[in-house]
C-alpha cells in the first residue's frame, strides 16, 4: 500500500534494486560482527542481544496467578518503546544421546553395588524413550535496537537487561544475558542438527586457524526451494499463522511447541509509536463510520425503515471502538506480530506429515497456517533468534491480545548431577534433581496410606547410596524399610523392650554443639525426654525445669573434663543425681525415671554397645511399643545427631529419614527438638526428611506448620480431602495442581521444589530386584518371600 503512493520515479528505482546473492552458507547468516557478551551487529546500525529465560509453572497454576503472571507480561511488552524490535523464541532441539546418557545414568564403582547400579541404569534408559526426553526446551527473548555505537548499544542493554530481570523475577521466573558462546551453541544446534553438544568455543585459539564466529555454526549447505528448505542434510520449512479468531487462547503457543519433533517457533513484536497507533485508529474508524452513513443513506433512498448497515462493518467498527478505548484508557499499546515456526525432519514426507499435525493442532484454536512461499530464507532469519524481522506478514495487536500468546507452559526440573525422582506428569521428561542444590534441602514426605510414601523414601535413599558417598540413616517404626537394608549390606539395629541393643540416650561427643555450650544442647534434649516420661497436661514446671538442668550439670561434671567415653554417664547416674536433692519435685522426676532406669523399660539405661559405623543404618523400633516409640524416637534422633556432627569432620553429608514423624510432635518438647534439628542440620551437613500419613495429626503443630512452609523439599502423594483443603491453602496449591493428588494413583503426586511445584508420576519396573526390595505391598511381598524359599 505505502508502495502504490509513492512516484513513479522512486518506484521504478526501487524495482531495479540488485539483489545480494550468497555465495556461501556464511553470508547467508545475517549479522556482520559479534562481541563477548553477546552483542551481534546487523548492518550498520542494528543490534541485537539475546536473553536465556526459565518456563514457570502457568498452565497448572491457579486462576489468580495466572492472571497476576499475565499483568506482569504485559508490564514487560509496554516496557518496550517503537524504536525496539522483540522477538520471543522457543526452540525444541535435541539432545546429544551419549550427552544425555552420561547426565542421567549413574557411574559405575568397583563395589558391592555395582550390580543395583546396573540394573538402575537399565530402568533409567526405559524411562528416557517414555517422554520427550531427548529433546529440551530452550526459551530466549531477543531484544534488536538501533545505536550508533557497539558502546551505546552496551549501555542500552544493560538497561534493558536490570529491567527485564525485576519483572521476569516478579513473575517468579529468572532471566539471564546469552554470552555469545551461549548464543553461538544455540545457533550452531538449529544449522548443524544432529550435531548437539559438539559445539566448541576458544577465540585464541579459533583466530590462530584463522575461523571467524560464523565459521563455527554455518551448515554445509543452505537450499532454498519454493515451499520448504534444506539445512545441511536436513529438510525444512517455515510457516506462519496466517489467520487468527477474534477470541484467542492462552494455550496456543504451548500446545504447539509440545509436539515431540526439532522445531523454532518465534514471535516477532514490533511496538508501535502511540500517536501513530492513535492516528491509525480514528482514520479507520472516519473511514467506517463515512461506509456507515453511505449506507443509511441508501437505505434512506430504497425507503427502508430501518437502515441496512452490514454485519462485518458493524463488527468491524464495534472493534475499532474497543481498541481505541484500550489505546487510550487502558494502558495498552499497539503492535504488529507475526508468529513463525520453523520446523525440520529427515525427509520431505515427515516434513509433510509434521506440517499437517501442527497445521491441525492451530486448527483447534481456530488458526489458519499458512507456508511462506518464495520467502524461505528470510523466514529463516526472522524465525532464528537475531532479532530481526523480514516478513511482511503482521498482524496488528494490543498488549492483553499480544500477550495471550504465553511462552510460558510448565517447569522442567533436569539438573546436571540430579537423582532420578520420576517423570513429569505433564511433559513426561525425567525429573533429575539435586537436592543439595536447594538453600534449605530439609524435607517432607506425605500421604495416604498405600500412595508410595516408603517407596519413594527408599526410590531417594538408593539414588544416594549409588551416586554418592553419604550416610543414609532411617529410623523405621514400623519395620519398612529392613528388606532394603539387609540387601544392601546395611545393619539393622533391632531397638526393644528386651533388646540387647544399647542406646545411651545421655552420650554427648566433643563436637555435640559447634559455636554454643554442648551441655546447653543436651540440656533441651533431656528437657524433651523428660516431657515424654512425665507426661502431664501441663508439662514441666519452672521448679522441674531447674532440677532437671542443675543435675544435668552435675551428671556431666567429669566427663566434660575428659571427654573420654569410658567417663560419660548414664540414665543412672543422673536418676542417682536426682536421688541426692532435698525438693520434692527431685524425687518425683526420680521416681518417674525408676521405670526406665531399674523397670521393664530399663532398655535405654544403659551404655551404648551398638556399633552404627556401616554407611547405611536402620533403627527398627517396632518391637518397643507405646510406652517407649515415642521416647525410642527422641533417643535415637540424638544419637543421630551425634553421628551427623562426627560426618561433619569427615567431610561427609548425612541422610536422616524419619517415618511416622508426626509421633514426634505429640508434645512441645520433643517438637520443639526437632525444630532446632531441622533448624540446625544443613550446617552441619544433615539432610532430615519426615515421613507421615497422618498429616492432620502434623498440622495441628505450630511448629510443624512452620516446619512444612520452610522446607525447601515437599513431596506430596495421594492426600485424604481434610488433609488435602489443609495443605492447599497452607502451600497455595492450585486446583489443578491438587488434581494430581486427588484420588491419584501410587507414586503419582506434587514436588514442591523451592518456588517450584512439579506434578510427578513414577512408574518403578516391576519385574527388578531393586522394585522387589522397596514394594511394601502386602501380595507383591508374599509372591517374592514365596518365591525366595521355593529357591
Amino acid at each position: 500500500m505505502f508502495s502504490a503512493l509513492l512516484g513513479g520515479k522512486k518506484k521504478k528505482t526501487t524495482s531495479k534494486r540488485k539483489v545480494k546473492i550468497p555465495k556461501t552458507t556464511q553470508q547467508t547468516i545475517p549479522y556482520t560482527a559479534c562481541t563477548e557478551d553477546g552483542i551481534m551487529q546487523h548492518g550498520r546500525t542494528r543490534y541485537s542481544k539475546s536473553f536465556i529465560f526459565e518456563d514457570i509453572n502457568y498452565q497448572v497454576s491457579k486462576q489468580e496467578d495466572q492472571e497476576e503472571i499475565f499483568v506482569r507480561y504485559c508490564d514487560f511488552l509496554n516496557y518496550f518503546d517503537n524504536s525496539t524490535d522483540l522477538q520471543v523464541t522457543i526452540v525444541n532441539k535435541s539432545f546429544n544421546k551419549d550427552e544425555l546418557q552420561s547426565r542421567v545414568l549413574l557411574k559405575e564403582k568397583n563395589d558391592h553395588l555395582q550390580e543395583f547400579r546396573d540394573e538402575y541404569n537399565g530402568m533409567l534408559k526405559r524411562q528416557v524413550v517414555g517422554g520427550k526426553n531427548e529433546l529440551t526446551k530452550q526459551k530466549c527473548i531477543t531484544v534488536s535496537i538501533e545505536a550508533e555505537s557497539i558502546e551505546e548499544a552496551q549501555n542500552t542493554f544493560m538497561r534493558m537487561e536490570t529491567e527485564m530481570q525485576a519483572v521476569f523475577k516478579r513473575m517468579g521466573s529468572n532471566i539471564q544475558t546469552a554470552e555469545l558462546e551461549t548464543r553461538l551453541e544455540l545457533l550452531h544446534d538449529i544449522y548443524r542438527m544432529g550435531q548437539e553438544g559438539q559445539f566448541n568455543y576458544d577465540p585464541i585459539q579459533h583466530k590462530r586457524k584463522g575461523l571467524i564466529t560464523k565459521d563455527l555454526i554455518a551448515p554445509d549447505s543452505f537450499t532454498f526451494k519454493r515451499d520448504h528448505m534444506m539445512i545441511g542434510d536436513k529438510y525444512a520449512r517455515a510457516i506462519h499463522i496466517k489467520e487468527l479468531p477474534s477470541y484467542l487462547n492462552d494455550k496456543l503457543i504451548s500446545e504447539i511447541t509440545d509436539f515431540g519433533f526439532n522445531m523454532v517457533l518465534t514471535l516477532n513484536i514490533k511496538p508501535v509509536d502511540s500517536h501513530k497507533a492513535l492516528r491509525l485508529v480514528k482514520k479507520q474508524m472516519t473511514g467506517m463510520e463515512a461506509n456507515k452513513i453511505e449506507y443509511q443513506k441508501r437505505s434512506l433512498k430504497n425507503g427502508y425503515l430501518e437502515a441496512f448497515i452490514p454485519h462485518e462493518l458493524k463488527h468491524s467498527l464495534e472493534e475499532a471502538k474497543e481498541l481505541l478505548d484500550d489505546l487510550i484508557n487502558k494502558n495498552q499499546k499497539m503492535f504488529l506480530v507475526n508468529i513463525v515456526i520453523l520446523h525440520f525432519a529427515d525427509d520431505l514426507e515427515s516434513l509433510n506429515k509434521d506440517g499437517r499435525d501442527i497445521a491441525a493442532k492451530a486448527n483447534k484454536f481456530l488458526c489458519q497456517v499458512g507456508t511462506l512461499h518464495y520467502q524461505q530464507e528470510d523466514a529463516l532469519n526472522s524465525c532464528l533468534p537475531y532479532g530481526l524481522n523480514l516478513l511482511s506478514v503482521s498482524r496488528t495487536l494490543t498488549t492483553e491480545s499480544t500477550a495471550v500468546f504465553m511462552p510460558f507452559t510448565n517447569q522442567e526440573l533436569f539438573q546436571e548431577n540430579g537423582m532420578y525422582y520420576g517423570q513429569n506428569a505433564v511433559s513426561r521428561n525425567l525429573i533429575m534433581f539435586n537436592r543439595l542444590t536447594l538453600k534449605n534441602p530439609n524435607g517432607f514426605i506425605l500421604g495416604t496410606p498405600g500412595s508410595g510414601k516408603s517407596f519413594a523414601a527408599k526410590r531417594e535413599m538408593i539414588n544416594v547410596l549409588l551416586n554418592t558417598d553419604d550416610d543414609v540413616i532411617i529410623i523405621d517404626p514400623e519395620r519398612e524399610y529392613t528388606n532394603l537394608v539387609t540387601n544392601f549390606k546395611g545393619e539393622v539395629i533391632h531397638i526393644s523392650a528386651g533388646s540387647k541393643n544399647y542406646i545411651n540416650p545421655l552420650d554427648m561427643s566433643i563436637d555435640y554443639s559447634d559455636e554454643d555450650d554442648p551441655l546447653m544442647l543436651k540440656s533441651d534434649f533431656i528437657l524433651s525426654l523428660c516431657e515424654v516420661i512425665l507426661g502431664g497436661r501441663y508439662g514441666l514446671t519452672p521448679r522441674e525445669k531447674s532440677i532437671i538442668d542443675r543435675c544435668l550439670k552435675l551428671t556431666y561434671h567429669k566427663y566434660l573434663q575428659t571427654f573420654d567415653m569410658a567417663d560419660v554417664p548414664t540414665l543412672h547416674n543422673f536418676y542417682d543425681v536426682l536421688r541426692t536433692q532435698h525438693e520434692e519435685e527431685a524425687q518425683q522426676i526420680a521416681t518417674a525415671l525408676e521405670l526406665y532406669v531399674k523397670g521393664n523399660l530399663s532398655v535405654f539405661s544403659n551404655k551404648t554397645n551398638i556399633d552404627i559405623n556401616n554407611r547405611f543404618v536402620c533403627f527398627d523400633i517396632k518391637d518397643l511399643g507405646k510406652q517407649l516409640k515415642t521416647m525410642g524416637m527422641l533417643i535415637v534422633l540424638d544419637q543421630v545427631w551425634n553421628r551427623i556432627t562426627m560426618n561433619r569432620n569427615r567431610g561427609k553429608r548425612t541422610w536422616l529419614y524419619m517415618d511416622e514423624i508426626y509421633l514426634l510432635f505429640a508434645n512441645e518438647y520433643s517438637a520443639n527438638f526437632l525444630f532446632e534439628l531441622y533448624k540446625r542440620a544443613r550446617k552441619w551437613g544433615g539432610v532430615p526428611t519426615g515421613i507421615t500419613q497422618n498429616v492432620e495429626d502434623l498440622l495441628k503443630s505450630e511448629l510443624a506448620r512452620r516446619m512444612l512452609s520452610n522446607s525447601d523439599f515437599l513431596m506430596m502423594l495421594n492426600q485424604a480431602t481434610s488433609d488435602r483443603n489443609e495443605l492447599a491453602a497452607l502451600l497455595n496449591i492450585s486446583d489443578t495442581q491438587l488434581s494430581y493428588v486427588t484420588n491419584s494413583d501410587s507414586g503419582q503426586g506434587l514436588l514442591f521444589i523451592g518456588n517450584s511445584i512439579i506434578p510427578f508420576t513414577d512408574k518403578f519396573p516391576k519385574n527388578t530386584k531393586l522394585y522387589k526390595m522397596m514394594t511394601t505391598k502386602v501380595d507383591e511381598v508374599e509372591r517374592v518371600e514365596r518365591i525366595a524359599k521355593a529357591r
